[in-house]
């Protein structure tokens, strides 16, 4: 395990999982630090032991989850582990004890009338327009666009290219596929997972996969 406890200066994050997420969003804080050299990434944190003392894109993994526990009180969290429910369960596990970062790539496109919850991650070139609402620990992949009057709930995850029509409600935990489309005014239920490349045309009920064009929720075995 690695003491950064003398390490000073900036805005300073740890990420909580040194998976295929936490390498993506090292992407996302390169190009914060180039605007701001303040930002730093100081350590990422899993519980894997094999993974301790490690480097990852120059970033050491400092420990298990139970080091942000005595972690320095200016640092804050970044939940890089990308199923849903995982994040939910990360979250309960650590809060309050951490403070959690919401982070934006300088190249996503927002509003004044975006509102992004904490702990929330929005990726490069991710497009929203107006009345748009994003819960807590959200993801939103590279070249997501979402447009007016609509809902995304806590943990959900949007993939890289989804497309999000007007007054569209993604309920907690759900899990959009790469390039999913939804069409306007549908409710993708709580805990939903929605295939890459589907077109959603209708309401897809909690706790289901739907695929296909249009998609089709598959029976359950």
């Amino acid at each position: 395990m690695t003491d950064l406890r003398a390490a000073t200066g900036g805005r300073r994050v740890v990420l909580v999982g040194a998976g295929a997420l936490g390498r993506d969003s090292m992407s996302v804080f390169h190009a914060l630090q180039a605007q701001d050299p303040g930002w730093r990434v100081v350590g990422f944190v899993d519980d894997r032991e094999e993974l301790w003392g490690r480097e990852i894109l120059g970033v050491p993994v400092v420990g298990g989850l139970d080091w942000l526990r005595d972690a320095p009180d200016d640092l804050e969290a970044l939940l890089t582990v990308g199923m849903p429910d995982d994040r939910q369960a990360l979250a309960e596990r650590l809060s309050p004890s951490v403070r959690w970062a919401t982070v934006v790539h300088p190249t996503a496109v927002l509003t004044p009338w975006v509102v992004i919850g904490e702990g929330s991650l929005v990726m490069a070139r991710a497009t929203f327009t107006v009345s748009v609402r994003l819960g807590r620990h959200v993801v939103v992949n590279p070249g997501c666009t979402v447009a007016h009057d609509v809902e995304i709930g806590d943990f959900a995850y949007l993939s890289p290219g989804v497309d999000l029509a007007g007054r569209v409600v993604v309920e907690e935990r759900a899990h959009l596929g790469t390039g999913a489309v939804v069409i306007p005014g549908v409710r993708i239920g709580a805990g939903a997972t929605i295939g890459a490349g589907a077109v959603v045309i209708r309401d897809v009920p909690p706790g289901v996969t739907a695929v296909g064009v249009p998609s089709r929720v598959l029976e359950s075995e």
